[in-house]
């Protein structure tokens, strides 16, 4: 039996695709993405970080702790048993990795001479929204619009939040992977048009075993918490109902975050 995550992977083969296969992760994957479009992408993503850090203080909020500890977790170190303090400690890590994340955008870019900073409104100082990929756009919306769920007595109400997490991750490791799988091993990037800082630099990054596991391990967390929130087959559905809303918007957002390519 699929469990809670493979089945939201496998409602969506088209879309899933849509999101992890892209003319412009093709030409990544070529060496053929100027730097110009390299970094108009780079700005972009640096503009989800912050959207997604905003979105792990929604996250953060939405957990219900326990509040009272067992005589087993006074003599455990791991106090991750209860969904929420699992949660806890992968948002930490998430927030930790995210800034390490940054920092490496920002000194690939320098190394390789991308420019990742997208127009800014001199009266606002703030990016327009006319200037930001659509999606950005919609990835910003949906972290922004993270709420519980509306019953906060029910299961999981912290389930949506965490699925748009686990589905952000998920769909960019598999973006990333799908890219390295297209490359000519045969080339060592010197020549690209990029300088080499998506084949060389950026592409081992995002398709590490570190990062796969880290996604698994939140994988892991929401399929233990819905398989003991389960009873009885309404309420399976009912989580299931849940989870696919926010990993089709996901997808959706996923999709419109590649930038179009020559040809495409």
């Amino acid at each position: 039996m699929s469990s809670f995550t493979q089945t939201l992977i496998a409602s969506d083969p088209a879309g899933h695709q849509g999101a992890t296969q892209s003319p412009f992760l093709q030409r990544a994957a070529a060496g053929t993405l100027s730097k110009a479009l390299l970094g108009r992408w780079l700005a972009n993503d640096r503009l989800y970080i912050h959207g997604y850090i905003r979105a792990a203080g929604r996250l953060l909020s939405f957990l219900r702790l326990p509040e009272a500890v067992s005589h087993e977790d006074r003599n455990d170190n791991d106090h991750d048993d209860d969904a929420a303090s699992a949660l806890l400690a992968w948002v930490v890590d998430a927030l930790v990795n995210i800034q390490r994340e940054s920092r490496f955008f920002l000194s690939t870019a320098a190394q390789y001479g991308l420019d990742v900073n997208l127009p800014i409104d001199p009266t606002t100082g703030r990016v327009p929204v006319a200037a930001k990929l659509d999606g950005l756009r919609r990835f910003e919306a949906l972290f922004d619009g993270l709420q519980s769920s509306t019953d906060e007595e029910g299961p999981l109400p912290w389930l949506e939040a965490a699925v748009v997490f686990y589905a952000t991750e998920r769909c960019y490791l598999d973006a990333w992977t799908w890219a390295a799988s297209q490359m000519d091993a045969s080339q060592d990037g010197v020549e690209d048009e990029d300088g080499g800082a998506v084949r060389r630099a950026f592409i081992d990054n995002w398709t590490s075993a570190e990062f796969a596991a880290f996604v698994e391990r939140l994988a892991a967390v929401i399929d233990g918490a819905v398989i003991r929130a389960q009873q009885g087959e309404d309420a399976q559905e009912a989580l299931r109902r849940r989870g696919m809303v926010m990993w089709r918007a996901v997808l959706e957002a996923e999709a419109a975050f590649w930038p179009a390519v020559d040809g495409s």
